[in-house]
């Protein structure tokens, strides 16, 4: 049998999440063999169990702990932590394993098959990805790439292993990413590094969430970019994505609660929305009173 690659770059609250991308993997690739490798600082014992619990015959999951300390000196900032350069692991780890791997984020669901991933042609470039011209052209321009009409989001990369490695990306990266401040992080520095070594994908690969993309039936990847994430209970719209939480280990797990008085505020207007009214009164009292104490 013959595994497909996807890894993942995770601190602990995204564990959870990730799981629940699996789940939406696994349940539209029922004829797969695939292994997961999840790559985080640290994790909870209930997100272990509830790891375990995922594996078969045909699904191999593999957690590797990372010393987080390696990356102090990468910059961060306040919605991308530390754990979005883990991704960057991967191809070092998995090259005596494949010579391609998924990485993924884990706000992310698929809702339909990833065979055509085991067999794109990289034609000579380092990752595939898909283009996205949703980040400003002030923002772009000012990475004084060659070609300011393609700029990659790198929450999905399919990473030719050999080519990644041979031309020494993660060696550069470091020193890039140390050398001045980008808004993207990782992401801008790869666009740098791997600009005209990209085979750019269908937008159907990592297809940004909204309320008309959900109408889209050839889908492989809906990417919940922003926030509220969809596991938090005061996300507007999160129907789909519950389709698939309630079908992962962590169903019988609430979704996460409010705990400022802007998300409290949030919250009892979702609930009011949804007709819930005695708990919609409720959490607009907890609002009330978290914003006047």
């Amino acid at each position: 049998m013959i595994f497909f690659h996807i890894a993942f770059g995770v601190d602990e609250s995204f564990i959870k999440p990730a799981g629940v991308t699996i789940t939406s993997i696994i349940a539209n690739n029922p004829e797969e063999f695939l292994h997961f490798h999840i790559f985080t600082s640290s994790i909870l014992e209930l997100d272990l169990t509830k790891i375990e619990e995922i594996k078969t015959n045909k699904i191999a999951i593999t957690l590797y702990l990372v010393d987080s300390t390696a990356f102090s000196t990468f910059q961060v900032r306040e919605n991308l932590p530390i754990s979005v350069y883990y991704r960057m692991l991967s191809p070092e780890i998995l090259k005596e394993v494949t010579d391609r791997v998924l990485y993924i984020d884990a706000d992310i669901l698929c809702l339909n098959s990833i065979s055509n991933l085991k067999e794109i042609d990289f034609k000579d470039n380092i990752i595939c990805a898909v283009n996205h011209q949703e980040f400003s052209a002030s923002h772009i321009n000012s990475l004084n790439l060659k070609n300011n009409n393609y700029y990659f989001n790198a929450g999905v990369m399919l990473i030719n292993i050999p080519l990644w490695i041979s031309n020494n990306i993660f060696d550069m990266f470091v020193n890039k990413i140390t050398s001045q401040d980008f808004q993207y992080l990782d992401q801008d520095v790869l666009n740098i590094l791997l600009e005209e070594r990209v085979h750019y994908l269908s937008g159907k690969y990592n297809l940004f969430y909204s309320e008309k993309n959900t109408l889209l039936k050839d889908t492989i990847f809906m990417h919940f970019v922003g926030s509220p994430k969809p596991w938090k209970s005061w996300s507007p719209d999160i129907t789909l994505y519950l389709n698939y939480y309630r079908k992962s280990p962590w169903a019988d797990v609430e979704l996460e609660l409010p705990l400022n008085y802007k998300h409290k505020k949030l919250y009892a207007k979702k609930l009011w929305n949804d007709k819930k009214y005695y708990q919609s009164a409720l959490w607009f009292s907890k609002y009330l009173i978290n914003k006047l104490l």
